[in-house]
């Protein structure tokens, strides 16, 4: 409620009585019309000319509407000072409003980025009394005396803050604060060095790193130009440094490829097996139609090879493990045959248990590589001994039967091809030897065999012989030697051939290497305009 007093009487200097009368009545008329500043004016030069209690209360009064609470207590206090005591119902009136005013608190806003802040507002200066100071989580509107404090902001995973500040009775004040997130030391050591260092997919450097990173959950991207890109997430705490030392590794070679071929070529396979084991009548796979559904159901399996493959090692497998499931289908596969014909047993249960042989050999060595990790080399002396165990049980029916039958086959063929196997595995257990090593002394065999067969055929020619069966019985020896003979002359042989990317590559330690050239498509620009250049390597090193 606005209590506007009465006139104040100017009767001394009749001039300056006047003029402060002027100035006074201007001040009523800007007061009722809200114009509050141009009313002080008008109140501060009366009083100037005539001074008069009842000026300074309006000046007060006035100020009070324009929520400058400081200025109003302060005209209010000058009233009191100069007010005589005998208007004491003014007097009082005026002590009750500053006894409101004198409370009023100041109003501050504080908000941060990020919310739920602890903030704090801790009363400063000489005569502050630090245990009152007040706390809440952002963002907060606290309620203070007027004063001057300082706003302290904490939270555990950004930096800590102190911001001073004065307030005034009665005033609201608004504060936002963006906050720093805390960091930490993080060092990253690689090797080789100079790998780039991504942190949330920001590049921040190269190793060896060394920086303050903001606390929390990282993304850390390790980029090199001769190796493989290295990720893991890396957790910051306040307080904690951390020291990477990583070691980048090239990958090791996948046998997705050759897993998904082969299974292709065993889908392919086993497709037809299938359509001609489950069929009752053989007459109609000797029709177009029946030739048209084989068709079909080789093109089927070649697809559901290839998914099968192609899905389940979406994140790679390792060249031991694919090695031991081709062989695991093969060799399967041919014990499964083999038994079926050995046993006497009709063309449609030859397919069946072919293909059940087929199945339990995959399913065996997808077992086994689940239970163990099979190196590459271990898998090709089991795929070895399995391939020459079969040679030699065929080798030998040939040598010692002249026209073997069916089933005298199968029985050779299975008994080579078990014996073969179970010698692989013992081998396989005892020694550790390379898929390359193994490679060298499978072309020994083959060598010796060949030759054994040429010469036993030879002589068979000579002689009137059979040169079949003379050149198995010389090819079984032929192949026992080569497989002793490569396996001694290459006994001091050490790891695999260096990888290449060339047809032919020479290192500069000397060795040689034969491998599939690589190609490579890039855009170069012709008179004619953009076009796109295939590079092939052919040979690679010092000559």
């Amino acid at each position: 409620m606005v209590v506007t007093l009465a006139s104040p009487a100017f009767a001394d200097a009749p001039d300056a009585a006047a003029e402060a009368h002027v100035h006074y009545e201007k001040g009523q008329v800007f007061y009722d019309e809200g114009r509050y500043d141009e009313a002080i004016t008008e109140y501060e030069a009366a009083y100037r000319l005539k001074p008069h209690p009842n000026v300074l209360y309006n000046i007060g009064q006035a100020y009070e509407r324009t929520l400058d609470y400081v200025s109003s207590v302060r005209w209010f206090e000058r009233f009191l000072a100069e007010a005589p005591p005998e208007d004491a119902p003014r007097r009082k009136l005026v002590e009750n409003r500053l006894k409101i005013l004198r409370g009023l608190p100041a109003r501050v806003s504080v908000t941060t980025i990020p919310e739920h802040v602890r903030a704090t507002l801790v009363p400063i200066g000489p005569d502050a009394d630090p245990s009152t100071a007040v706390s809440a989580s952002t963002p907060h509107l606290f309620r203070v005396p007027a004063g001057k404090y300082r706003i302290q902001l904490d939270h555990p995973n950004w930096e800590a803050e102190n911001h001073d500040i004065s307030t005034e009775l009665g005033q609201p004040y608004f504060y936002q604060y963006r906050l720093k997130p805390s960091t930490s030391p993080l060092t990253v050591f690689t090797r080789p060095r100079g790998a780039r260092v991504f942190i949330d997919d920001k590049l921040v450097g190269e190793t060896p790193f060394a920086d303050n990173v903001e606390v929390g959950r990282h993304r850390l991207l390790l980029e090199h130009p001769d190796y493989p890109w290295y990720r893991r997430d890396v957790e910051v705490r306040v307080g904690e440094p951390q020291t990477l030392e990583i070691r980048l590794t090239k990958p090791v070679r996948s046998g997705r490829t050759e897993l998904v071929l082969a299974s292709m070529l065993y889908g392919g396979a086993a497709g037809p097996l299938l359509v001609a084991a489950l069929s009752k009548n053989s007459d109609f796979l000797q029709t177009n139609t029946g030739l048209a559904v084989l068709l079909v159901s080789s093109a089927a399996g070649i697809g559901a090879g290839f998914l099968g493959a192609f899905l389940t090692t979406r994140d790679g497998i390792k060249v031991g493990h694919s090695s031991l499931i081709i062989g695991g289908g093969a060799w399967g596969t041919t014990l499964g045959a083999s038994l079926a014909l050995g046993l006497k047993l009709d063309t449609q249960a030859v397919y069946g248990l072919s293909l059940l042989g087929g199945a339990i050999g995959l399913t065996t060595a997808g077992l086994v590589v689940r239970w163990k990790d099979v190196m590459p080399g271990t898998a090709a002396i089991l795929n070895s001994g399995a391939l020459w165990g079969t040679a030699a049980g065929v080798l030998m029916a040939q040598s010692i039967l002249k026209n073997p039958s069916a089933d005298q086959w199968g029985w050779f063929v299975f008994g080579g091809t078990s014996v073969g196997i179970v010698a692989g595995g013992i081998i396989a257990w005892k020694l550790d030897r390379s898929r390359t090593h193994v490679f060298l002394v499978d072309i020994g065999g083959l060598v010796g065999t060949g030759l054994g067969f040429a010469l036993g055929a030879a002589v068979g020619a000579s002689s009137n012989g059979d040169i079949v069966q003379d050149g198995a019985r010389y090819a079984l020896g032929g192949m026992t030697l080569g497989i002793l003979a490569a396996a001694a002359l290459s006994r001091n042989f050490k790891g695999d051939l260096p990888p290449v990317e060339a047809l032919l590559r020479r290192r500069t330690d000397g060795r040689w290497a034969v491998g599939i050239p690589r190609l490579d498509l890039a855009p170069v620009v012709t008179p004619e305009g953009v076009s796109t250049r295939l590079t092939a390597t052919l040979m690679k090193g010092k000559f």
